[in-house]
């Protein structure tokens, strides 16, 4: 089993830049591990492509110290579910790691979508894990909040949709006045799940609370109303 800070695994295509050029903004260490996860080529001209990518992922992380790199197929004409477990297996080979850091930067979108699905059982049962996927066009890169993954609307109480929908009326709001006609105590209880799952944020103005929407808050509430 590899000891390591933290595995990065990519879903990868043909092309080396989309891991390279993450890996050079944000910096490796030498404890770190990197694995690819590509999904099993079909044709010949696939696999020499795939190789092709592989060796140049490898020159570049040789050239920056780092000498653990792993590549892992995934037969990708089954169901999604099959496709899910063999990514949770590849993963748990490196079961040590404090940290998983997921980019989905390449490969079939199937591959993709396992991947995101596998991420976010993994965080449901408390692993550290980063999300991000790169745009096609650009070198620009996403981080997907792992709450977005984890959230779940249907524990939203309604109590706790008013105090949205206060907020989103409001545009910010100070703890007593969300509290008035209602228990202090309740209301705490509510702002602080709320502000668990990412929905709510707030300043300290003087000696008072200020709450607002977070940009998640804003989107859920759009979609409950």
């Amino acid at each position: 089993m590899t000891q390591s800070k933290s595995i990065r695994i990519f879903t990868f295509g043909w092309s080396p830049e989309f891991v390279i050029r993450p890996l050079m903004e944000e910096g490796v260490s030498k404890g770190d591990v990197v694995v690819l996860i590509a999904s099993k080529p079909e044709t010949e001209y696939a696999r020499k492509r795939v190789e092709e990518a592989y060796k140049q992922v490898g020159t570049f992380l040789q050239m920056a110290g780092i000498t653990t790199l792993h590549y892992r197929e995934v037969d990708i004409n089954r169901d999604i579910l099959s496709i899910c477990r063999d990514i949770i297996k590849i993963v748990k080979e490196f079961n040590s790691a404090n940290i998983l850091k997921f980019y989905l930067t390449g490969g079939m979108r199937i591959l993709v979508i396992a991947t995101v699905i596998v991420a976010r059982l993994l965080h449901q049962v408390g692993k550290h894990v980063e999300v991000k996927i790169s745009r096609e066009d650009r070198p620009i890169s996403y981080s997907i909040p792992v709450k977005l993954l984890d959230l779940d609307v249907n524990n939203i109480t309604e109590a706790q949709l008013e105090v949205l929908r206060y907020l989103k009326a409001q545009g910010e709001a100070k703890f007593e006045d969300l509290a008035i006609g209602r228990s202090e105590v309740t209301v705490r209880k509510h702002l602080t799940k709320l502000r668990e799952n990412g929905l709510v944020s707030y300043i300290v103005k003087g000696r008072r609370q200020v709450y607002k929407l977070t940009p998640l808050g804003e989107m859920i509430i759009e979609i409950i109303g």
